[in-house]
């Protein structure tokens, strides 16, 4: 494909690259080669703008990834290549300001939640739709684009980009501000072809909501959200639609927000001081948390634990158990605050990776910021002993918090740690982004030797190259084997001399 100097200018793609590295995808660690790209931040627009602009270029076939999703759902997250995802980015935002708003807050799904009950209708219906993101035909999202924008230029180039990363011709990359932009230009029409038909409906993302005066009225907007969404390709989730009347719908709102609001009042944690956009298991950034915020942290954990920690809830402290859920990843941004580590919180950590995958990110996170190494290793070695399956996803997770302790690979339950890091290197062929970062945990802890590195770089593609070139870096090998990594890419020389500089 090739992208013209007029459809994307150098600040296009500057301001792309820094947008990229602010926000990273939620659900996805932050890749280990950003540091070395912030620090050659200028360079490194430079050389992502030569390879998007003027000449042709290739995308790097996407690979992917499967994040949990609550219960048992698994959400299938592509990661592309550094110039992909800044060219994706730029073309978005070209395009952005001619769009419907993208409203994507935690505010404004409770707003949409709430919507039908300023309508009269006697019944309330929910519905979404199926895969959405995976099932979105690129033609028909794209050409929504161009008749709202009529950039003809940058859709060609969202067209090409997409069939060549994804090798298909349908399904937008999930966990991605620029396919949340296409997204809802293509949802919006859907939204429109369903109030032309006569349904009251509100509508966030791929989330529908239809309020009806009547048993006719409830079937028949089921009847027409099929079709529409038949006729563009999508499928309604049948598993997820639901029919409320109104005053029961109200009363499971007021329900759940009264229960979440009791939690955190009785563990006397304010939800106030957090960011209230927010989604489920993603990592927040509070203020600095006092000893009573720490307290309170606490106590949500351990309501948690007696709630669900043994990996089921009973059937009457359901709700209870989502209102603690949603709580979780606050409490454990707190307590990340905190400069002791205690045992019982880490406790609860392994408790959460056997039995709410969800959160993850925010065990992870909150790992990686302990400064007692002892007492992480006996946590992991508590999980390990337990024989927990931790699934791709959540042990790449882990990479980072692993790869900083010291101790990991000496020591009473070594052998069963790097039996554990060796697994993941030698069991992800069908993920090779988890296949480099554990080379590059075993490579930090000495563990691995550069000819296998070298193997498993070979084997690999420019995706998950420079994280592979930094693992090589960490074992001071000799001028020759820099010289036959860096020569490939300067994102790789970056990747390598940034990480020479902790080996």
């Amino acid at each position: 494909m090739k992208i013209e100097s007029r459809v994307l200018t150098q600040q296009d793609v500057a301001d792309s690259l820094d947008a990229e590295l602010a926000a990273p995808p939620r659900l996805l660690p932050q890749d280990t080669t950003y540091p070395a790209l912030r620090a050659n931040l200028l360079n490194a627009a430079d050389w992502v703008h030569d390879r998007l602009i003027g000449a042709e270029f290739v995308p790097t076939p996407e690979e992917t990834v499967g994040a949990n999703k609550p219960g048992h759902g698994i959400r299938p997250i592509a990661i592309w290549d550094i110039p992909s995802r800044v060219a994706y980015r730029a073309l978005a935002q070209r395009v952005e300001h001619r769009l419907p708003p993208l409203l994507r807050s935690r505010s404004q799904h409770q707003a949409f939640q709430r919507g039908p009950l300023g309508r009269d209708g006697r019944y309330i219906v929910a519905a979404d739709i199926a895969a959405c993101y995976q099932n979105l035909d690129h033609g028909l999202v794209l050409d929504e684009i161009a008749v709202q924008t009529g950039d003809h230029e940058a859709v060609a180039s969202l067209r090409a980009l997409l069939r060549e990363a994804t090798g298909r011709a349908y399904g937008l990359p999930q966990q991605s501000h620029a396919s949340d932009v296409l997204a809802e230009a293509f949802l919006a029409k859907l939204e429109r072809s369903l109030i032309r038909r006569r349904l009251v409906v509100d509508r966030y993302n791929d989330d529908f909501r239809f309020t009806c005066d009547t048993w006719s009225d409830v079937v028949r907007s089921l009847e027409v959200l099929e079709e529409e969404t038949r006729l563009v390709g999508l499928t309604v989730n049948d598993m997820k639609t639901v029919t409320w009347g109104r005053t029961k719908y109200q009363t499971h709102l007021d329900a759940a927000d009264g229960l979440r609001q009791h939690i955190a009042d009785d563990a006397e944690f304010d939800l106030t001081v957090f960011d209230a956009d927010t989604y489920r298991g993603v990592v927040v950034e509070p203020p600095e948390a006092d000893e009573v915020e720490i307290l309170s942290a606490v106590r949500v954990l351990e309501r948690w634990a007696k709630v669900a920690g043994r990996g089921r809830a009973a059937q009457n402290r359901r709700p209870e158990h989502r209102a603690i859920v949603e709580l979780l990843p606050f409490a454990l941004s707190t307590l990340r605050r905190q400069t002791g580590t205690l045992p019982e919180i880490l406790n609860h950590c392994t408790q959460l990776l056997r039995f709410e995958r969800t959160m993850t990110p925010a065990v992870a996170t909150y790992l990686l910021d302990r400064n007692d190494d002892s007492a992480v290793i006996a946590a992991i070695d508590r999980l390990l002993t337990g024989r927990s399956y931790l699934n791709g996803w959540q042990t790449w997770w882990l990479q980072e918090p692993v790869a900083r302790l010291q101790g990991f690979a000496t020591g009473v339950g070594a052998q069963r740690r790097l039996r554990w890091a060796r697994g993941a290197l030698t069991s992800a062929e069908q993920s090779p982004v988890l296949r480099a970062e554990a080379a590059r945990t075993l490579a930090r802890h000495r563990r691995i030797p550069v000819d296998e590195i070298i193997g498993i770089y070979d084997r690999s593609s420019d995706i998950v190259r420079p994280v592979l070139a930094g693992a090589a870096a960490l074992l001071k090998p000799g001028a020759d084997v820099r010289r036959a990594i860096v020569g490939d890419s300067r994102l790789n020389e970056w990747a390598y001399d940034w990480a020479a500089q902790f080996a």
